[in-house]
């Protein structure tokens, strides 16, 4: 077990675990004890889960043995190769090693003051040549996301400053979002909002062309979501609001 800055490294054969030691205790910072923390049969079976979130791989909400509220999160492949591998990725590329690299992203835009979930663990389990993800993040109570809001009533103007804002500083940050959406916006119990699903992101000098790409990516969600569900609470027209909210967040390096 090797200690690398917020980081504590632990290796049990072909499995790789990642922790916060912030969220543990010493003696639980071992594999046999991670390997049941990863275990969502374990949670299952001691009535654990408290929630399942559908997708292209499902989410759970789970009650951890601090009694802490997590969510772990299988990575899956998209696309094509979500046909042929499922989950695996080829392990001769370091980017096979999703969790370890959103683990890290995460830690490091916390550092930035950026409001992002709290990383508590990542896992990376090498099988022959292929490698399969998993990570634990720290539950934001009373989050919804974006689309959900949106289903239920509109925005306020405060609501709007907020989100611009938050959106602008990630860009200010240098942080290159690969799949900003509706549904990567949080908004929690007491009005905050975040930003979620750092999945394939990377730092990066944000110009005025990836700028106007993560820009472009949002509004075709928003536009998409809208066509799927007419009765949402938007229109075109709301986004000429959010837009020059993030525009101004994101101009200040200029």
């Amino acid at each position: 077990m090797a200690r690398e800055l917020e980081r504590v490294i632990v290796r049990d054969k072909h499995v790789t675990y990642i922790v916060n030691p912030a969220f543990f205790k010493e003696d639980d910072m071992k594999a046999e004890t991670l390997a049941d923390y990863f275990d969502i049969e374990k949670y299952q079976l001691a009535g654990k889960v408290i929630h399942e979130y559908s997708g292209r791989g499902k989410a759970y909400l789970l009650s951890d043995m601090y009694k802490n509220r997590i969510l772990l999160r299988h990575y899956w492949r998209g696309g094509m190769m979500f046909k042929l591998l499922k989950d695996k990725f080829f392990a001769y590329f370091d980017t096979a090693k999703r969790s370890d690299l959103e683990f890290s992203l995460l830690q490091t835009m916390r550092k930035m003051g950026l409001s992002v979930p709290k990383p508590i663990a990542a896992r990376y389990v090498k099988k022959g040549m292929f490698i399969t993800n998993d990570i634990i993040l720290q539950e934001i109570p009373g989050a919804k996301t974006l689309l959900k809001i949106l289903t239920e009533r509109t925005l306020s103007n405060e609501e709007f400053a907020k989100i611009g804002d938050a959106v602008g500083k990630m860009m200010l940050a240098g942080i290159y979002h690969t799949d900003l959406n509706i549904s990567n916006i949080l908004i929690d119990g007491a009005n905050n909002v975040w930003l979620i699903d750092f999945d394939k992101c990377f730092l990066k000098n944000i110009n005025q062309k990836l700028y106007a790409k993560m820009v472009d990516r949002l509004a075709r969600s928003f536009e998409k979501e809208l066509e799927n569900t007419p009765e949402l609470h938007w229109s075109k027209s709301d986004f000429d609001k959010l837009e020059p909210v993030i525009r101004n967040a994101f101009l200040r390096s200029y």
